[in-house]
């Protein structure tokens, strides 16, 4: 048997073994073994069945596996001989009327408009009145320090941060970091691809910044931090699953990752709702339009933010495959305009309803002690 044949096996295992309901030990465990015996070219031994516990089915009986939504596979279809052969079937009339629409039940409506820059401009003034962020957040000092006040508080309702080593992925200016070793105790750590002027102030015995890039080059050792949080970066990430990956790597067994980050289909994911009023700009727009809209105001061609374009269920994917619990998550939606949604269709249609309202998640995991 080949590496690759071997891996595909062991992926296939993966799979089934997440379709198991729970509780799912004894049925992934019969899994795992199955797969092991096959990809050594073991005959599958007979094991004991603790009490309690239904014997597996075995190919071609009837009903589920138990533990199992999957079906065991049943006897071979048997086909009548010639079924396949159809050149002396009788051929269908040649019809004038091929391919002529005589009746339209499924109806777009008129042309779609032209997204265009004058489009989007006209949006704009629009909702002028209505933005999307009514107040966006200040940038002074002052006033990110009180932020940061603010989200110590919100990670600190679900997990304890009181002396424990932390880690902030996407420390910006660091201050969270600050807070947490001159309040509660913290050896605390910031990491960030663009390094702040702030941090050689902020510095100190119980203080520590790193300009790096985890998912390329990791400074930090396997399970160091007890507690690693970060706000909305994850969306800016290259390699998101490589980052989740390290995160995993770098917590203590038992330790915690707590993660709010913008969803890719959420109404202010563009990340221009200071200058732009209405929802999902990024998605009915282009790119290139957005800049012309910029230089025409006299900006430089700024554009969207990039974004990964992730949805919630590849993150949910994610953290399965990593191997974390997911303990906690809760998504924060904006108001749905039915009007707006209607009116733009043929592009937001494209998308589920469920992730156009999903702005923002938070999700809290554990690295399974």
């Amino acid at each position: 048997m080949t590496m690759r044949t071997r891996e595909a096996i062991r992926r296939a295992l993966v799979r089934a073994i997440r379709l198991l309901p729970p509780p799912r030990d004894e049925a992934a465990k019969r899994l795992l073994r199955a797969g092991n015996d096959l990809i050594r070219g073991h005959a599958p031994a007979r094991r004991q069945v603790p009490d309690g516990l239904a014997e597996p089915a075995r190919p071609g009986e009837a009903g589920l596996v138990p533990g199992s939504h999957i079906a065991p596979p049943g006897p071979p279809l048997q086909q009548p001989p010639g079924l396949g052969d159809t050149s002396a079937w009788a051929s269908p009339p040649i019809s004038n009327g091929h391919d002529v629409l005589t009746k339209v039940l499924y109806n777009t409506g008129a042309a779609p408009p032209r997204y265009d820059v004058e489009l989007l401009e006209a949006l704009n003034q629009e909702y002028a009145g209505k933005p999307i962020v009514p107040a966006p957040p200040s940038y002074a000092p002052v006033d990110r320090i009180a932020v940061a006040r603010k989200r110590i508080g919100w990670v600190q309702q679900t997990v304890d941060l009181r002396g424990k080593t932390t880690l902030e992925i996407g420390c910006s200016n660091g201050y969270e970091a600050w807070l947490l070793a001159h309040n509660l105790g913290c050896d605390a750590h910031g990491v960030d691809v663009n390094a702040r002027g702030a941090w050689a102030d902020l510095e100190g015995d119980r203080v520590h910044f790193e300009c790096a890039d985890l998912a390329v080059k990791n400074p930090y050792p396997p399970d160091m931090f007890d507690v690693i949080y970060s706000f909305v970066v994850w969306e800016h990430v290259t390699h998101p699953g490589k980052l989740l990956q390290e995160t995993y790597n770098m917590l203590k067994p038992g330790g915690f990752a707590w993660i709010r980050a913008n969803l890719f289909c959420g109404p202010q994911a563009s990340h221009r709702y200071r200058e732009i009023n209405f929802p999902w700009p990024h998605l009915l727009f282009s790119e290139d339009v957005i800049r012309d809209w910029d230089v025409k105001h006299g900006r430089g061609p700024k554009g969207p933010a990039w974004v990964n374009r992730l949805t919630w269920d590849n993150y949910e994917r994610l953290i399965s495959e990593i191997g974390f619990r997911l303990r906690h998550v809760h998504f924060q939606e904006a108001d749905w305009d039915e009007e707006f949604y209607r009116r733009f269709e043929d592009i937001l249609g494209r998308y589920a309803k469920r992730d156009l309202k999903r702005d923002f998640f938070l999700a809290v995991l554990e690295k399974p002690a």
